[in-house]
């Protein structure tokens, strides 16, 4: 029980609890289309060419606004921007639903619909993670931030799995339908939080707020050595995870049963890694030996500077 108190500590915070359950769910879902999405784009087009096009769609916004998410972030009440990014993404999950419904879907459909979910995401991602050092307390944040990390995974795990059952099983339309749905998740809890970011009034323009945080990450040593780490995992990792469907009905000349599986998988030494993380407690008090200060410096704790609990 002593163990399990530490790996789940940050629990103790209602409002945490709260935005933990509430992004599990719409990840889960969010996963789910993710597998059913692919999996249509192969079945439509069988091309390769259009299965990277729309992971680029998805992903080049956040690559060209997060980093204004995150000073629109610190200027706006971050539940207001994380509603809106719901609802944006719910909104685009619902028509993918109805046209696929209809049967009148095409690729050009879904790769707009994912450059709007993407967009959504590039604003809704920076505040995400500013509210949730809110939550908690400064002690607790190295455990909330590995157990937020395994609410990704468990998504990881647990969507592509219940998504390839549902797409082999009842088909493309309700993978869409229930991830439309998986948005009320967040919303609800949103709804309920009692934490508020109200933000500092400024004449700062935001090219300005945007340099000095550019320049503060520079700062920080072992900060730029994880964005680099991220950037190489995610290059290295991601076109592996947007070619599956290819190896799938082409190479293996399976289902998307098998598909979903094969994404699974991804998630669960990630989960693993997670919980050992969230069991080690605050690193900073562990950092007195040599181990503890190179365990320190990889998770780059020691040079983040978090804000306390707010209410």
């Amino acid at each position: 029980m002593g163990t399990l108190r530490r790996v789940f500590k940050a629990f103790r915070y209602r409002d945490f609890r709260l935005m933990w359950f509430g992004a599990c769910t719409s990840s889960i879902g969010t996963w789910m289309q993710i597998v059913a999405q692919g999996w249509l784009i192969y079945r439509l087009s069988h091309s390769a060419f259009l299965l990277a096009l729309d992971q680029f769609l998805g992903g080049i916004p956040i690559f060209l606004f997060s980093l204004i998410g995150g000073v629109v972030a610190d200027r706006v009440e971050r539940r207001k921007i994380l509603l809106t990014s719901q609802y944006i993404q719910m909104f685009s999950a619902a028509v993918l639903t109805i046209l696929v419904a209809l049967g009148v879907v095409r690729v050009w459909e879904i790769l707009c619909l994912s450059f709007v979910s993407g967009f959504a995401q590039a604003f809704g991602g920076p505040a995400y993670q500013a509210l949730i050092p809110m939550l908690v307390e400064r002690d607790d944040m190295p455990n909330a931030i590995a157990l937020n990390s395994i609410q990704f995974n468990v998504a990881v795990m647990v969507g592509p799995a219940l998504g390839g059952q549902a797409l082999a099983r009842l088909g493309e339309k309700w993978c869409f339908g229930l991830n439309a749905l998986s948005f009320l998740a967040p919303i609800v809890s949103l709804s309920m939080i009692g934490t508020r970011f109200l933000p500092a009034k400024t004449t700062e323009s935001m090219l300005k707020s945007l340099k000095q945080g550019i320049q503060f990450a520079r700062k920080q040593g072992s900060m730029e050595a994880l964005i680099v780490l991220a950037f190489c995992m995610t290059a290295l990792g991601m076109p592996m995870r947007t070619y599956i469907p290819v190896f799938v009905k082409d190479i293996f000349h399976r289902g998307p049963e098998t598909y979903g599986n094969l994404l699974a998988l991804m998630g669960l030494g990630s989960i693993l890694g997670s919980l050992t993380i969230a069991g080690l407690g605050n690193i900073e008090r562990r950092a007195a030996s040599p181990w503890g200060r190179w365990r320190a410096w990889a998770l780059g704790l020691p040079d983040l500077r978090f804000p306390s609990r707010c209410t």
